[in-house]
């Protein structure tokens, strides 16, 4: 995960909840979270994806969630 694009929905969260990216943070020094981005940034146009190394999306949600959003989106366009 250390040379990753790691996208989260809320850092915070991520920081509470993300077993796995706790563990590469806790192994790594250099990730820590002013190198996580957010979904909103990502989706604002803030932070590009990387095209020359991995890119990870790390979600703490609810899948229903997800749902629940995709289909507030769909029904206003």
């Amino acid at each position: 995960m250390g040379r990753s694009l790691i996208v989260v929905e809320e850092v915070d969260t991520a920081l509470r909840e993300a077993g796995d990216l706790i563990q590469a943070m806790a192994e790594d020094p250099d990730l820590s979270a002013e190198s996580l981005h957010t979904l909103r940034d990502l989706v604002r146009g803030q932070v590009q994806r990387a095209t020359d190394r991995p890119n990870v999306f790390k979600g703490t949600g609810m899948s229903w969630q997800d749902l629940a959003i995709a289909v507030g989106v769909h029904e206003t366009r």
